[in-house]
């Protein structure tokens, strides 16, 4: 086997650590910011959800740019790992038709939902149903203070292919609407990159699980889709927003009825586990032993 080629894999890993998928944005050949989507498998073929203010470049509620010099991206690229590394760069503007966006927003809530869709019909051959959420059979009831997992890139590729799990819980009464909007509210130690995460309800063998009013005792490891992750509530705090599984339903049905008009462009490199030395242990640490000090 040529280890520069070929994607050599010892042990078990989650099935749904294949979900989660690394993207960044650019201005250019800029790069500007990066973060995590996920794919949901429609009837139309996959569907790419992440947040609105990864492919905006703007801060959801303020509309105030989120990079230093205020430069906006025009494009993203999103990696898939096999035993080569895929990106597929997508185009965020129309250029013949600069005022439209390049993504579906929420059919009810348009940009107030920190949440958009963008259909990908030609990713149908990379993207199955191993790698990408179902909406079907809604089975989980969740109450506050259930255990749930964030699961995404922060500081980018640190786990090499596979992104980090962050386990928070709900803070929020979930069948409450926070500020008239379908979210609630998750304590969990999330970091710059994880926006546009999917958050998992997982449950162990032996787990106790609720549906359609009766108790069932888990025979094997489940996973179950909660919604997707948007930041923190403050930058100070490790309160966050998770947009909550029906609204990403909504979503899907509208991106799924009224197309887009992105143009995606499928480039080929050879496995990289962290492009572009954008991770580096010892950096880190030096920064943490930095700040101890």
């Amino acid at each position: 086997m040529n280890n520069q080629d070929e994607l050599e894999m010892a042990g078990y890993y989650d099935s749904f650590s294949a979900v989660p998928r690394y993207i960044r944005m650019y201005y250019g050949q800029t790069p500007l910011a990066h973060g995590t989507c996920l794919f949901v498998m429609s009837v139309d073929g996959p569907v790419l959800i992440t947040n609105r203010h990864n492919f905006t470049g703007r801060n959801n509620i303020t509309d105030e740019p989120l990079h230093k010099e205020l430069a906006i991206p025009d494009h993203a690229v999103v990696t898939m790992h096999g035993p080569h590394e895929v990106h597929y760069h997508i185009d965020l503007a129309d250029h013949e038709n600069p005022r439209a966006p390049a993504w579906t927003e929420h059919p009810t809530l348009g940009d107030k939902a920190d949440i958009v869709a963008l259909p990908v019909k030609e990713m149908t051959n990379i993207v199955g149903e191993s790698n990408s959420v179902s909406l079907k059979n809604d089975w989980y009831r969740w109450n506050i203070g259930s255990e749930l997992y964030v699961i995404g890139y922060p500081y980018g590729q640190i786990g090499g292919p596979f992104p980090i799990w962050s386990k928070g819980s709900i803070a929020s009464e979930p069948d409450i609407d926070v500020s008239g909007l379908p979210v609630f509210v998750i304590d969990c130690k999330s970091r710059p990159g994880q926006s546009g995460s999917p958050v998992f309800a997982h449950f162990r063998v032996g787990a106790v699980v609720e549906y359609e009013g009766r108790t069932f005792q888990a025979k094997k490891p489940m996973n179950y889709f909660v919604g997707v992750y948007s930041g923190r509530l403050r930058s100070d705090s490790d309160l966050g927003l998770v947009w909550k599984r029906r609204c990403i339903e909504q979503l899907v049905d509208r991106a799924i009825a009224h197309g887009t008009q992105h143009r995606t462009e499928l480039r080929r490199h050879r496995f990289s586990a962290t492009p572009y030395k954008e991770f580096s242990l010892d950096r880190y640490i030096r920064k943490d032993v930095d700040k101890v000090e």
